[in-house]
């Protein structure tokens, strides 16, 4: 029997290969995101459905579920992929580019995952699974915006998974550090340990795959942060400043 995921963000970066990779390996896969035009050309590949949507709509986002619903569609896997980052000025906050962050980042998920998780209940083995990033764990310069909207989104997981025990819903949380991809490329700083989206889809459908709950990648930039985040506090401060200024 054919297994079926959704993945939001599939234009492009880790959601697009995501796509590919699941469609590769036998799954039906509906691949969602707001460019119309990249979903189609995507959607060429078997075993792909493009829908296009604006995860920042809830309306629509309902509709879509619905719809989905309405044509006896179960699914196996929900992956909510879709993000965005946005580098703000510590001397003049601007406030628009966090609500654009916290829209796809935060809130984006928690509407996705209400609507679609309906369409996991009768699956014999449902997961939802949430790209959050390592971003959170350490104070990164101008990160205000995207490190606070991923800190969130990884607690929204950890708590859903809590109150999600028992269901049969498995939730999975997916924190990636640097990915080659077209939102990263547009970095002006060195980026340490970097992974091609090949390999970053690799592992999470491989973590997926083995039921893991937290999948973390590569491990050298997880322990590194690790290791940042259990120094004294005012030391862990003075190296994220010389790191600033670096």
């Amino acid at each position: 029997m054919t297994s079926t995921c959704l993945i939001t963000g599939a234009s492009s970066g880790i959601g697009r290969q995501l796509a590919l990779h699941y469609a590769a390996n036998g799954w039906t896969v509906y691949a969602l995101a707001r460019s119309a035009d990249k979903l189609a050309e995507l959607s060429k590949n078997a075993g792909i459905h493009a829908l296009p949507l604006d995860l920042t709509d809830n309306t629509a986002i309902q509709a879509t579920a619905a719809n989905l619903l309405d044509q006896g569609v179960i699914l196996d896997l929900v992956l909510l992929n879709a993000g965005t980052c946005e580098y703000v000025d510590a001397n003049d906050l601007d406030l628009a580019a966090f609500e654009r962050t916290f829209a796809v980042n935060y809130h984006a998920v928690v509407a996705a995952s209400k609507y679609f998780m309906p369409l996991l209940k009768a699956s014999l083995s449902p997961q939802l699974a949430i790209v959050s990033s390592m971003a959170h764990f350490f104070p990164f310069t101008r990160a205000e915006a995207y490190g606070a909207s991923k800190a969130a989104v990884s607690y929204f997981t950890d708590s859903l998974r809590v109150d999600l025990a028992g269901s049969g819903i498995s939730v999975h949380l997916i924190e990636p550090g640097f990915v080659d991809t077209p939102l990263t490329q547009k970095n002006d700083f060195a980026m340490p340990f970097l992974v091609s989206v090949n390999e970053a889809a690799e592992r999470i459908y491989n973590g997926l795959r083995r039921g893991n709950s937290r999948i973390r990648f590569p491990r050298r930039l997880s322990v590194m942060l690790k290791l940042l985040s259990v120094l004294p506090y005012n030391l862990r401060n003075a190296v994220a400043l010389r790191m600033k200024q670096q």
